[in-house]
């Protein structure tokens, strides 16, 4: 009986988010859109990531490189993008990505940069910060950290596409000019793996410090599975010289 009480009990206790520490928290874009997301805070003076998922997904896919981010003391800032999972909500309608013209995918931009400057409010500085991207939302970070305010001190791009969706990637390398560029794609998945090593080569040609990793396979977040990928981006970022 004492079991069955306690398991009562148990289940009328507001469910935690799986992450320890973790918290869920929204903002709002410039342009109405109500976005949700997960927040960890870093350890004192650390990074934060600002993740951003593929089409059709949402935050729970960074799950592999959370656990790794905690695990080294570094933050995250992981968000749905407009349209996706819990940020349904842009100028008083509902949206879905499923819907979205090309221009409508190139707004989505100013989520991430929603989030930086969250961030910033939150006492994290630019120099802290990492826009970190998978698919479109690599492109998408690409064109956060060129046209946004807020520079963040690298770019993490997973399987980017010189295109999706009309959100370009080539032309912002220029703008952006982050500090540094790390890609990283699989030979199995074709687009992004020749969108991959031709931008790697066209931020060389702009002078920018990228670097390109070969994914073990998959698109995205899945060339985390069986890999060590996880650990050669947070040890890239916090060794500004590796290569």
């Amino acid at each position: 009986m004492r079991e069955l009480i306690f398991a009562a009990a148990l289940a009328l206790l507001p469910c935690a988010d799986a992450g320890a520490g973790q918290s869920t928290v929204r903002f709002e874009t410039t342009d109405g859109c109500s976005i949700e997301a997960f927040y960890l805070a870093p350890a004192r003076g650390s990074y934060v990531f600002i993740n951003t998922h593929g089409l059709g997904s949402d935050r729970n896919e960074w799950e592999p490189l959370h656990a790794a981010l905690k695990k080294r003391g570094l933050g995250y800032l992981a968000l749905d993008m407009r349209g996706h999972g819990g940020s349904r909500g842009c100028a008083g309608k509902e949206v879905s990505y499923r819907a979205f013209s090309d221009a409508e995918w190139n707004a989505a931009s100013g989520d991430i940069e929603a989030a930086a400057a969250w961030l910033l409010k939150k006492k994290v500085p630019a120099a802290k910060m990492v826009f970190c991207g998978a698919s479109i939302g690599a492109n998408l970070s690409a064109k956060a950290a060129a046209e946004g305010a807020i520079k963040p001190a690298a770019l993490v791009l997973l399987s980017p596409g010189v295109e999706y969706h009309g959100v370009k990637t080539e032309p912002y390398f220029a703008a952006a000019r982050p500090p540094r560029i790390f890609i990283a794609a699989a030979e199995d998945d074709g687009y992004a793996w020749q969108s991959g090593n031709y931008l790697a080569v066209a931020a060389a040609r702009q002078g920018l410090p990228a670097v390109f990793k070969a994914g073990r396979s998959g698109h995205g977040v899945n060339m985390f599975k069986g890999s060590g990928l996880t650990a050669e981006i947070i040890d890239w970022v916090l060794t500004p010289g590796k290569k």
